[in-house]
C-alpha cells in the first residue's frame, strides 16, 4: 500500500502540485496569524487583547478560506484520476483501499507543503508582522515572537485541514465505478451530494444568525460580522457550485451569439461539460471576489476611513493569496488533459490559433462567472450593513471590479501559457498520452 502511495504521488506529481502548493501558502499565511496569537501571550495587556483578536480573525479567514480551496485542488485531483481509480478497482483494489490510498496521499502533500510552506516563511514572518503593525496605534513596540510550538501547531493544524477538507474527495474515490469512467472519463455531472446540502443550509443560517444580531450593535463594531457574512455567503456559493456555476455561467452566456468565433463555442461547451473541472477553478476566484468586495463595503459601513494596507493584509491578505493561488493551480494540475483536447481539435481540423483562443475565452467565462456569483455575497453585505447602520456604500462593488480584473489577467496567463506550448507539440504524442 505504501509503494503504491508513493509511485501514484511521484507519476502524478503535476496533478497533486494544487494541494502542494495549497497547502504550502496556507501554513505560510497561518505563521502569520501564529506569530500575532504567540506574541500576543507575551505581551499581554490591551496590546495582547487586541492581537489575540488579529490572530483569531487571521485564523478563521484563512481557515475557511483554505478549506473552500483545498476541497476544489482535491476535488480536481479526483477528477483527473478517475479512470485510474477505475483500473484499481478492476485489478482488484477495493473501495475501502482506494479511499485509504487517497486519505494518505492528502496527509502526505499536506505535510510535504506545510513544512515547506514554514520553513520559507520562517525568515520572513517576524520582520514582515513588525512592519505591519508598526504603523498601528498601541502595537509599534511590541516584540514579535514567533518559536518552534508555533511551527509544529501550524504543521498539524495544516494536515488536519488538508485531511478535512479532502475527506469528500476521498469518499468520491472510492465511489468511482470503473465501467463507467471507463466509458466516459470526465462526464458531465452537476449532482449534488447530502454533505453539500447540509453544509449549504448550516452556513445559511449561521449567516442568518450573524446579520440578525448586526441589530442595535454601535457601528464601529460591525465590520467584523460583516466581513465574515461576506466570508459565509461566499461559502454557501461554493458549496451549491456545482448546480450554481454553471446555471449562471448558461444565463449570462445565452446573450452572446455561438456563432461569434469557433473558439467561444469551444470554451463556453467545454466549460459547462467539465463541471468538475470549471468548479474547481471558479470556487477560489468566487471566495476573492467575496472577501476584498466585503471588506470595503464592511468598512464603508463601519465609518472606518479608507482601507488601509495593513488592514487588507491582516484581515483578507492571506485568504487573498489562497484563492488566487489555488485558480491558478488548478488550471495547471489541468493542463495534461487541456493540451490531449486541444489535441483532438486540430486533429479534427482545427488551427493552433483557434485552440490559443478558446484558452484565453475559457479565462473569461471562470472570472466573468465568479464575479457574478461573488457579487452576491458582497450585495448581502452591502444591504445588511444598510439594515443595520442606514449606509449602504458601493465600494464593495468597486472592489469587485478591481479584484476580477486582477483575476483575468492572472487567468489569461494561467492559461494561454501551457495552451500555446500545448498547440507547438506533436499531436500525435499528446493523443498516445491518453
Amino acid at each position: 500500500m505504501l509503494r503504491l502511495v508513493v509511485s501514484e504521488l511521484r507519476q502524478k506529481a503535476r496533478i497533486w502540485l494544487g494541494v502542494t502548493v495549497v497547502a504550502a501558502a496556507t501554513a505560510a499565511v497561518l505563521d502569520v496569524a501564529a506569530t500575532a496569537i504567540e506574541t500576543a501571550v507575551h505581551a499581554g495587556g490591551n496590546a495582547g487583547l487586541a492581537l489575540y483578536a488579529i490572530g483569531g480573525l487571521m485564523v478563521v479567514t484563512t481557515t475557511v478560506a483554505a478549506v473552500v480551496v483545498l476541497s476544489a485542488a482535491a476535488n480536481l485531483t479526483v477528477v483527473l484520476q478517475q479512470r485510474d481509480y477505475a483500473l484499481w478497482q478492476l485489478t482488484g483494489i477495493g473501495p475501502a483501499a482506494v479511499r485509504l490510498v487517497v486519505s494518505a496521499q492528502l496527509v502526505v502533500v499536506a505535510l510535504l507543503g506545510a513544512v515547506a510552506g514554514t520553513l520559507l516563511a520562517l525568515p520572513l514572518v517576524r520582520p514582515l508582522f513588525a512592519r505591519i503593525v508598526s504603523d498601528t496605534d498601541g502595537l509599534g513596540s511590541v516584540e514579535v515572537v514567533f518559536g518552534p510550538l508555533s511551527y509544529v501547531s501550524v504543521v498539524v493544524f495544516v494536515a488536519v485541514v488538508v485531511l478535512f477538507a479532502g475527506g469528500g474527495s476521498a469518499r468520491r474515490a472510492a465511489r468511482v465505478s470503473g465501467l463507467a469512467v471507463l466509458r466516459d472519463p470526465d462526464g458531465p455531472t452537476t449532482r449534488m451530494g447530502v454533505l453539500r446540502w447540509v453544509a449549504a443550509a448550516v452556513l445559511a443560517v449561521l449567516a442568518l444568525v450573524i446579520v440578525r444580531s448586526l441589530g442595535g450593535r454601535p457601528v464601529s463594531g460591525l465590520e467584523p460580522p460583516l466581513l465574515f457574512t461576506g466570508l459565509l455567503v461566499a461559502s454557501l456559493s461554493v458549496c451549491v457550485g456545482p448546480v450554481l456555476y454553471p446555471a449562471v455561467m448558461r444565463a449570462w452566456t445565452s446573450v452572446v451569439p455561438a456563432t461569434v468565433s469557433s473558439s467561444w463555442f469551444l470554451a463556453r461547451a467545454g466549460a459547462l461539460h467539465r463541471v468538475g473541472r470549471s468548479s474547481a477553478t471558479m470556487s477560489p476566484l468566487v471566495v476573492a471576489v467575496a472577501l476584498a468586495g466585503s471588506l470595503y463595503a464592511a468598512n464603508g459601513v463601519a465609518g472606518s476611513g479608507a482601507v488601509g494596507v495593513a488592514a487588507v493584509v491582516l484581515l483578507i491578505g492571506g485568504p487573498l493569496l489562497l484563492s488566487v493561488l489555488g485558480a491558478a493551480v488548478t488550471v495547471v494540475m489541468a493542463s495534461g488533459a487541456r493540451d490531449r483536447e486541444a489535441a483532438l481539435v486540430q486533429a479534427s481540423g482545427g488551427t493552433a490559433e483557434v485552440v490559443v483562443a478558446a484558452a484565453a475565452w475559457e479565462a473569461v467565462l471562470y472570472v466573468v462567472t465568479a464575479a457574478l456569483v461573488g457579487t452576491v455575497a458582497v450585495g448581502v453585505v452591502t444591504v445588511a450593513g444598510w439594515w443595520a447602520a442606514g449606509a449602504a456604500p458601493g465600494a464593495g462593488f468597486v472592489a469587485v471590479a478591481v479584484t476580477a480584473a486582477g483575476e483575468l489577467v492572472l487567468m489569461l496567463v494561467a492559461t494561454l501559457l501551457p495552451a500555446w506550448w500545448g498547440s507547438r507539440r506533436p499531436i500525435a504524442g499528446l493523443l498516445a498520452a491518453e
